[in-house]
């Protein structure tokens, strides 16, 4: 298929355009009319302004993808599109003709729910930076398994290559971390007991207390109460001596039996005498997108009801919960004598959440730059979690599959509450989870392509994109993610999960509503102060030095007394 058989009519002129911006000297909310022609190419939807002798022309690139909803409304006297945007910008384009809003509304619709991944933008799209495998390598499994075991030797766990086709687990990496005196065949029959084949795998390991994290899909018990007694010596030979085995089962104890009678199950105390299960319920991913769709109506219509629709939406409950039982974890691996393994559903979703916080919780290397893209690549792209089908669509939109979700944005909002409360204890800032917002709905880069590692292969996107990383990690560009406040702080963080503890992350939610710039002004002053605070210490540093050698001259010269310094 090509794109131009997508696209009716290419160019409309005699076009109107409003949007909401913030005017800066009356400190509001001003509604910019825009007079100009509307382009359509393969990826963006292009406004340009007239010619105009008193102002500049302007541009409005708008990435097809980008577009989560349209509202057509043609009259007798009105023929107008509105355009909501993924990031929450929302675009009112007036038209001449109701045959120009007809066609440009049905070439948009096609064009901004396009399902194959080898016609988006990442393919298409010439970047700035060039492609950088090192980038695309950024995360080895390796290296994790380094840093949890230095001494290989007299580790109880090992890597294996048993999914290297994936033909074991689509939806897991190749290589995976599993205890060492499990054999690959029982990896296999266990495979076969879990949803979608996600045996328990090592997702964190505490060096401190020897405790650890797994991660897997539910058991498939089914009606017929099926056992797999590989998969029990999976989790026996796991857990060391003196340890207790905690099993989180992120789904509310009323559904289990929903859930065997569909096939799946949980793990019962006969069968695993070694693990405690504990259900702690956590909204599924469709019902976390009814939750955000709510939250983003609150701020969009913020006028009316605005903290009861915020309270109704029901995401800041699911902040709080995701904190809670992260602390939980926590708190048992690193105060107390508690192993865990961490399932849901098939494992793809807060599965991956839970684990995520907890390690950032624990690990002050998650809390780094690096160690947080290093987290990501771990525990949300190599992990499966199926990025294109949950972001397809965002608040404003949904599918007939209903497969989105904004699992991810919620592990954002979540980190964010974490940078309020421990402000020195993170290396990046918020700009670099806001980008990370933008990226996941509609990027130049390939990072986010794909359901899974499996998928992102056979798209080849190694070589035919750029990884975000590679932008991340410029020269210039990573200037813009760094928090000038950090301190290495290598104690665990405990943050309070109270209501008042917790803040609507408006510099997202809320970016075209609230003013930004004293924001801004007050970030760059952040930036001077701490370059002038630097700047000093060297000249003190210096002075003292300077001190030191005149104070060694008199005293070799016999004008001070050595016994007084």
């Amino acid at each position: 298929m090509d794109f131009m058989d997508l696209i009716e009519m290419p160019r409309v002129d005699n076009v109107k355009v409003y949007r909401q911006i913030q005017n800066y000297e009356l400190n509001q909310l001003v509604t910019q009319k825009l007079f100009g022609s509307l382009n359509l190419t393969s990826h963006h939807l292009i406004f340009i302004t007239q010619t105009d002798l008193q102002k500049p022309r302007e541009e409005i690139w708008i990435v097809h993808s980008s577009i989560d909803s349209l509202e057509k409304n043609v009259t007798e006297a009105k023929f107008q599109l509105m355009i909501k945007c993924k990031n929450f910008q929302i675009y009112f384009v007036d038209f001449p003709t109701a045959y120009c809003c007809n066609s440009i509304h049905k070439s948009l619709e096609s064009l901004s729910n396009l399902t194959t991944e080898n016609m988006k933008l990442p393919f298409f799209c010439q970047t700035i930076s060039k492609i950088n495998q090192e980038d695309w390598n950024f995360y080895s499994i390796e290296k994790s398994y380094k840093r949890f075991f230095p001494n290989e030797d007299s580790s109880e766990w090992r890597i294996s290559e048993i999914n290297n086709d994936f033909k074991i687990s689509p939806s897991y990496p190749k290589k995976v971390i599993v205890p060492k005196n499990i054999d690959d065949q029982a990896l296999i029959k266990s495979s076969q007991f879990r949803s979608m084949g996600r045996f328990p795998i090592l997702s964190y390991y505490h060096k401190k207390t020897n405790s650890f994290i797994l991660r897997s899909g539910q058991p498939l018990l089914g009606s017929s109460n099926k056992r797999c007694k590989e998969d029990e010596l999976i989790l026996k030979c796991a857990l060391p001596k003196g340890k207790q085995g905690y099993v989180y089962d992120l789904r509310d104890a009323s559904i289990l039996k929903t859930a065997v009678s569909k096939g799946g199950g949980y793990e019962t105390e006969v069968n695993y005498p070694l693990w405690k299960r504990i259900n702690k319920h956590m909204d599924r991913f469709d019902q976390l997108h009814i939750s955000y769709s709510k939250l983003i109506d609150a701020c969009i219509n913020s006028s009316t009801q605005f903290f009861y629709k915020l309270d109704t939406s029901a995401w800041f409950y699911n902040i709080r919960q995701a904190l809670y039982l992260s602390f939980l974890i926590a708190d048992e691996i690193h105060n107390k004598n508690g192993c865990f393994l961490i399932h849901g559903w098939d494992g793809l979703d807060n599965t991956l959440l839970i684990s995520s916080l907890a390690q950032i919780l624990l690990d002050p290397e998650s809390r780094t730059l690096d160690g947080f893209i290093d987290l990501i690549e771990k525990e949300w792209l190599h992990a499966g979690h199926p990025f294109s089908k949950r972001y397809f669509k965002s608040a404003f939109g949904t599918t007939p599959q209903k497969q989105e979700g904004p699992v991810f944005v919620l592990f954002l909002d979540c980190v964010r509450q974490l940078c309020e409360q421990f402000c020195l204890s993170f290396e990046f800032n918020e700009d670099f989870l806001i980008m990370l917002f933008d990226n996941l709905y509609t990027s130049e880069y390939g990072t986010f392509l794909g359901n899974n590692q499996n998928e992102r292969e056979q798209l080849l996107v190694s070589s035919r994109t750029v990884s975000l990383w590679t932008y991340v990690k410029n020269e210039e560009n990573i200037k813009k993610f760094i928090n000038p406040l950090y301190k290495i702080n290598d104690d665990v963080i405990w943050p309070s999960i109270f209501t008042q503890s917790l803040s609507l992350w408006s510099n997202l939610f809320l970016r075209f509503q609230i003013n930004s710039k004293p924001n801004d002004e007050a970030k760059k002053e952040i930036v001077k102060l701490v370059e002038t605070n630097l700047q000093v210490k060297i000249k003190v540093e210096k002075l003292r030095n300077e001190l030191l050698e005149l104070q060694k001259e008199a005293i070799d010269a016999g004008v001070l007394n050595s016994e007084n310094y």
